[in-house]
């Protein structure tokens, strides 16, 4: 298989519940895009094949900088591929990879995903499978959430999810990027695994949202206090001299000079 439609498939670079994921080139727009191409069994059931597509019309009715974009749906040769934006960079699970992010970062990462759910959720819709290898960290530190729209296909429990439930994935999401584990009891404050986490950061984890806006309106209030905080801090630092300070001659050198200048004198005096 080397095309679909009119994308040129470069690599395959991996598999999900939706089916084989192949980096392609979009031939008409020049750009490189994600192409995933679901496997045999849906592709032969009409009928799990129309609701695939009715999914993925629904999906593409949400905008946001912080989802990853299905740019189109379609059939080509009998076969049914989804064409959805190509984002580089890591899944959340490897960048936590069982070590706590910095506080500044698990906040700015967290709020991200906040924005993009409050976008969903909207729509009246909810993404219903936010977990950390839904989303992708690029280089630049942009937060990607990814198979919006697919839940029904990419969950274990096979549901479409509700904004109550997006919401709560989140907050495990963030004590574990706090942590480096995920919550052993829902409400379990952060500081009990990491003792750095300050008390702010604790309280924002540990309360219950009814939104996504309010939660990424706080996150964002406790990033500009910790800012403050930070710059208030390296401004008390003490300035470092710039250069070390010179020594004072030493006693005996100034006493030499005196005599040598006081027998320059005398000489001078005799000789006149």
């Amino acid at each position: 298989m080397e095309t679909i439609a009119h994308y040129r498939i470069l690599e395959r670079i991996g598999e999900s519940a939706l089916g084989e994921i192949f980096r392609a080139r979009d031939t008409k727009l020049g750009r490189t895009i994600a192409l995933t191409v679901p496997g045999v069994g849906l592709q032969d059931d009409m009928a799990q094949r129309e609701r695939l597509l009715s999914d993925a019309k629904e999906a593409m009715t949400v905008s946001h900088p912080n989802l990853a974009a299905l740019y189109e749906a379609g059939e080509d040769s009998g076969r049914v591929f989804l064409a959805f934006e190509f984002v580089p960079g890591d899944t959340l699970d490897r960048v936590i990879a069982g070590h706590p992010l910095n506080v500044r970062r698990a906040i700015d990462v967290t709020s991200q995903i906040a924005d993009a759910l409050a976008e969903v959720h909207a729509a009246e819709l909810s993404h219903g499978d936010v977990t950390p290898r839904k989303i992708v960290v690029t280089p630049k530190g942009n937060a990607k959430l990814l198979d919006f729209g697919f839940s029904r296909w990419t969950s274990p429990d096979g549901g479409v999810g509700t904004e109550a439930g997006d919401i709560d994935a989140v907050g495990v999401l963030f004590f574990e990027m706090l942590t480096g584990r995920a919550p052993a009891t829902a409400g379990t404050a952060p500081s009990t695994v990491n003792k750095s986490v300050p008390a702010e950061v604790d309280a924002l984890a540990s309360k219950p949202y009814q939104s996504a806006v309010a939660l990424a309106a706080d996150l964002r209030s406790v990033a500009a206090l910790l800012q403050t905080r930070a710059e208030a801090a390296e401004r008390s630092r003490p300035t470092p001299m710039r250069g070390a300070p010179r020594r004072s001659k030493a006693p005996w050198v100034a006493a030499i000079g005196a005599m040598l200048a006081a027998a320059a004198a005398a000489a001078w005096w005799w000789m006149r």
